[in-house]
């Protein structure tokens, strides 16, 4: 075992420890002069303190009050329980089914292959699961993280200031006062429906605000005067939206105008006799703009194959695999795509930008171009390249892999506690992947939320600070687990280490699986640390209730 705490060593000289732990700090104490001077000046001290106590008192003796000593909170303390409130929340809340279900369909998906529903269908069924349980959740949960962290953040500070204590209590007042006024109300500030089935909004019905609407099937026929967010698997939109249209499903079907942007995705997403008085924004396999569609501003399309005829004010962008261009544009065309088709009476007011092979664009006689038409190459990180073929590739992760090495060398040298940690099997790796997924979500949020209050920014900068090192940090603390676990017989810290980061290096460079194989082993690595960091304030915590 490590060197015990003066705490271990103490309660050792007192007869004190359990058992199996007297054992422990027994034999580390014969095998370690260290420990031993220490553990005979804890005894000598134990002495005089008896003989002390044994002394007469005198007679005019008074029994004197002390107040009991307490530790300044530290900084990292602080940290740690906001991090702590956001695991239990959203581990038990939020994260499980949604993160984890995303995770195991993108793994099966590429390490077997097998048939797997429309990632349309996937996303658009999760997040109509996630509004179905999770508004409640999220009404019911929000206030009490908001009052937990604004209250820990006001007690840290009393803590830490204990000489401004008229100043600081005013600080706390206020904090809580805040608190209290950020509590959601039990009033809902949308118009919210929802049904398994099927949510229609008749053509006689109007909506004077904005309308989150959820459903297998959505039909909006009537008139909504602010915005629009839907999802479901099919949605049918005939009616008005006043303001901005947001839509996610397999399929989406829209035929009436819009006021603000409109931004969708779908497997399939048509757009006919509408008019878009802002932007246009869509993403999916199958992109339609028919011909009698009006586009206030840009227009935006990421697709396999899309064809836009509509009247477009400004510019059009473009990234697919095949795109058909018929309508009218008032600015440039710019084109990521394989092969672009302009038909028809199609008139470009700006220039052409064609990111792509020259003989992949066609071009009719009746084509207008005002401006120029050009042909760009695709940019670097866009083209069909194996980076297995550079060797710039093989310098930078050798580079990496000598940067994370020396790290770790320093990481585990001022945190010999690292050294013992290991990757569990079955539920315990899975618990460790499970913790470090809610870590890497959950501390940027609170982040955010303490930073709302002004005593509150610099523990959010510090939170952000510690997550960004943490998920650095994770990949070196597998990799040294890793190499313990290839080579136990060797006791060479650096030579473990580096076998260790060396093989993680090789495994998450393999082709297709080895970004998920990377994201698990930081999910893993995460969790170990965060483990480690709660075993330590545990340890400490015990150790400060032994002492009072």
């Amino acid at each position: 075992m490590t060197h015990p705490t003066q705490l271990q060593l103490s309660m050792y000289a007192d007869a004190e420890l359990p058992p199996d732990e007297s054992d422990q700090v027994a034999v580390h104490v014969g095998s370690c002069e260290a420990c031993q001077a220490e553990l005979s000046a804890l005894r000598t001290e134990t002495e005089y303190l008896a003989a002390a106590m044994q002394a007469d008192a005198p007679e005019d003796f008074r029994e004197l009050v002390l107040p009991k000593f307490s530790q300044p909170a530290s900084l990292r303390g602080f940290a740690l329980a906001n991090v702590a409130t956001a695991l239990l929340i959203w581990l038990a809340q939020f994260l499980w089914k949604t993160l984890f279900g995303e995770l195991l369909v993108n793994a099966a998906t590429w390490v077997t292959s097998i048939y797997l529903p429309n990632i349309y269908e996937v996303a658009s069924a999760t997040a109509l699961n996630l509004i179905d349980e999770g508004t409640t959740m999220l009404d019911a949960y929000l206030g009490f993280v908001i009052v937990f962290i604004l209250t820990l953040t006001a007690l840290a500070v009393l803590l830490m200031r204990q000489h401004t204590r008229a100043g600081t209590l005013s600080v706390c007042l206020l904090a809580m006062g805040a608190a209290s006024l950020a509590l959601p109300t039990p009033v809902h500030a949308l118009d919210i429906r929802r049904h398994e089935d099927l949510v229609t909004i008749a053509a006689t019905e109007t909506i004077d605000d904005t309308l989150l609407v959820a459903a297998e099937t959505v039909r909006i026929e009537g008139t909504v005067t602010g915005d629009v967010i839907a999802l479901g698997q099919d949605i049918d939109i005939t009616g008005s939206v006043g303001g901005n249209l947001v839509t996610f499903a397999e399929t989406i079907k829209v035929s009436g105008d819009v006021g603000g942007f409109a931004l969708g995705a779908a497997d399939s997403y048509t757009l006919n006799a509408s008019t878009v008085g802002g932007d246009l924004w869509l993403a999916g396999d199958r992109v339609d703009v028919g011909d009698d569609v009006r586009v206030g501003r840009n227009a935006g399309i990421a697709s396999e194959s899309a064809s836009v005829g509509a009247n477009v004010a400004k510019d059009l962008f473009a990234a697919t695999e095949t795109i058909e261009v018929s309508g009218e544009l008032g600015g440039d065309l710019e084109a990521f795509a394989r092969q672009l088709r302009l038909l028809g009476d199609a008139h470009i007011g700006g220039n052409v930008r064609f990111r792509g092979d020259e003989e992949k664009l066609f071009r009719a006689d009746t084509v207008r171009v005002d401006g120029d038409v050009e042909f760009l190459a695709m940019p670097v990180e866009l083209e069909d390249k194996s980076p297995y073929a550079t060797v710039g590739f093989y310098l930078a992760q050798l580079a990496q892999l000598a940067a994370a090495f020396l790290f770790g060398l320093a990481l585990l040298w001022l945190v010999p506690g690292l050294r013992g940690l290991s990757i569990g099997a079955g539920l315990d790796g899975l618990k460790s992947a499970g913790i470090g997924a809610v870590a890497l979500v959950s501390l940027p949020i609170l982040a955010i939320l303490v930073a709302v209050t002004l005593i509150g920014l610099p523990f959010a900068f510090i939170g952000i600070v510690a997550w960004l090192l943490g998920i650095y940090l994770a990949t070196i603390v597998v990799g040294a687990a890793i190499g313990r676990m290839m080579m136990s017989e060797s006791d060479s810290m650096p030579l473990t280490l580096l076998a260790g980061l060396a093989t993680v290096t090789l495994v998450v460079n393999l082709p297709f699986v080895g970004g998920i194989i990377d994201f698990v082993l930081t999910l893993i690595g995460l969790g170990m640390l965060v483990q480690f960091v709660f075993s330590i304030v545990s340890t400490r915590g015990s150790g400060e209730a032994a002492q009072a």
